[in-house]
């Protein structure tokens, strides 16, 4: 196949780079949000989950999630992370960077996804320690969002 996203007629090529601008606006809002709630600090992300009513000087007082709550969260944003995940993908795959590379990006998000959002079950579940593998597997997902939206307008706008 050499179809390459660099070659796509103009108005296709601005039509994506619009798509991938106001996705982003929307993907850093997610972020911004994430800030506010967690402070992208463990213990935030434990509080967020498992409450913190036992600790009589916390500023803020949190419950713990009900099972529902935590259904909730899992399913819309694993559902829309996926799918936006494989559109960027789909995206990537018709570049001109290298392979490993690309193949790396078209799985990484993915991986991080189900890994973040399993985590926290696995944390409302009681494995404290998961709040780690959260964080971690949190950041490498949204590194991988920013890489991808990068080089794909990287591509779209400066390759000819």
């Amino acid at each position: 196949m050499d179809i390459q996203l660099s070659n796509l007629p103009k108005s296709l090529k601005n039509t994506l780079v619009v798509f991938l601008i106001a996705l982003s606006f929307g993907y850093l809002s997610g972020l911004d949000l994430l800030k506010n709630t967690t402070d992208f600090k463990t213990k935030g992300i434990e509080e967020n989950v498992l409450g913190n009513e036992i600790d009589e000087y916390a500023e803020e007082l949190h419950f713990k999630m009900s099972e529902r709550q935590l259904h909730a969260i899992i399913h819309s944003h694993v559902i829309t992370l996926g799918l936006l995940f494989v559109l960027l993908s789909f995206m990537l795959f018709f570049t001109s960077y290298n392979q490993r590379l690309k193949a790396f990006l078209m799985i990484e998000p993915m991986i991080s996804l189900i890994t973040t959002f399993g985590g926290l079950w696995l944390l409302w579940k009681g494995m404290i320690w998961m709040k780690y593998i959260i964080m971690l597997s949190g950041v490498l997902m949204h590194l991988s969002f920013i890489f991808i939206v990068i080089l794909l307008l990287k591509e779209l706008l400066f390759n000819k």
